[in-house]
């Protein structure tokens, strides 16, 4: 792509994370995105098919913030994937559910669609590195099985929680949605118990305030 389409793609993202921000996900538009850019609604369509592929952009890329971040600040947790997606996972959600607009978008976002059609591939790659590192022989179909057991879990568990159907900490609800999948892979409770909780001290030591999810 050239420079100058390059540019414009941008512009396009950020103007629609900032309404997506200031209005929610159900209210914002690609014709409020047009209008916020100066662009014909073609051109956005022509950088983004639909809003959804917004939407997938936007959390794709706060999951790779976070990782960078990770990356650059605590590193040797990355030689455990299932610390690190516990440290990574506590930052994410305490950015999203910390600020009402944040999660604002992550709750109506979390209404309309899984996070499953947003996340698979990611997700679906850091699993794929708990199952190797813990040396488990697992058939493919079964692997499968689980990521959508977890991944359906993790919808209904958070969609109780944000709408007050659930009184949980948020500490507790990541350690429960963060062990489920080592637990379907019968890794042992007592290890699983001990990563959530160095997770804990690890994120409690971070300052992860430049890291944004929308603006």
């Amino acid at each position: 792509m050239y420079r100058k389409g390059q540019e414009k793609k941008e512009e396009i993202y950020n103007n629609a994370k900032r309404l997506l921000y200031e209005q929610g996900y159900e209210k914002t538009t690609i014709k409020q995105i047009a209008g916020a850019t100066n662009a014909p609604v073609s051109l956005i369509h022509y950088y983004f098919k639909k809003k959804d592929d917004i939407i997938k952009c936007i959390y794709k890329d706060f999951l790779e913030n976070i990782r960078r971040f990770l990356l650059k600040k605590t590193p040797h947790i990355f030689s455990d994937t299932i610390l690190s997606h516990a440290v990574l996972s506590r930052i994410y959600y305490d950015i999203i559910f910390t600020d009402k607009n944040n999660r604002r978008v992550y709750y109506e976002v979390l209404r309309h669609k899984s996070n499953y059609e947003i996340l698979h591939q990611p997700i679906v790659d850091i699993y794929r590195h708990y199952v190797e590192e813990n040396q488990i022989k697992l058939p493919e179909e079964l692997f499968q099985a689980y990521v959508l057991l977890d991944f359906g879990a993790r919808r209904e568990l958070f969609l109780n929680f944000l709408e007050g159907k659930l009184h949980l900490p948020v500490e507790d609800l990541v350690s429960t949605v963060n062990g489920l999948f080592p637990r379907l892979l019968k890794i042992k409770q007592e290890k699983i118990d001990r990563i959530m909780q160095d997770s804990i001290t690890i994120f409690s030591a971070l300052d992860y305030s430049a890291v944004k999810f929308l603006v």
